[in-house]
């Protein structure tokens, strides 16, 4: 391989954590920033405001790492089990297809890096708990959504 041939092998990414929040993510409490991807693996931070949440869904194609920048994170399983209340320098592995949900756990800015591997794809589990659904109808309010998007009653979001 000639310098150029080895240089061209590597991605480089920056991960930007004073990057400005579009007026979408304000109203989600929640961001996705993608740092890049090659293959099947693909690398992101979520940054998630005090109070906000995923619902319990799960991955079928692929395997998920989860790693705490800052801030607090606690992981729910099935039957909202606590999984793991996580901070600053701690992780967690989930394999494909297991359900899960996380919350933000402290008043500081959750900062957590999502390390993937394989196809993308999600799939979400009713019902969705009581103040989970009030957050989504107001996501749904504030995009206006459509009358079948209202009565599919899912998250119109990927994370």
């Amino acid at each position: 391989m000639d310098e150029q041939q080895v240089k061209d092998s590597f991605k480089i990414y920056k991960y930007d954590s004073a990057q400005e929040w579009s007026e979408r993510d304000a109203k989600r409490g929640k961001r996705n920033l993608h740092l890049g991807s090659s293959g099947g693996l693909n690398v992101g931070v979520q940054v998630v405001i005090k109070g906000g949440e995923t619902n319990l869904h799960a991955h079928p194609g692929f395997d998920s790492s989860w790693y705490v920048l800052s801030g607090r994170v606690k992981f729910y399983g099935a039957g909202d089990t606590l999984v793991a209340d996580l901070g600053k320098g701690e992780g967690l592995f989930i394999p494909h297809g297991v359900p899960y949900w996380f919350e933000s756990a402290s008043d500081e800015t959750l900062e957590i890096l999502h390390i993937t591997s394989g196809e993308r794809g999600r799939v979400n589990f009713e019902p969705i708990k009581a103040h989970q659904e009030r957050q989504l109808q107001q996501r749904r309010d504030a995009r206006h959504a459509t009358p079948e998007e209202m009565a599919a009653g899912h998250v119109l979001e990927s994370h």
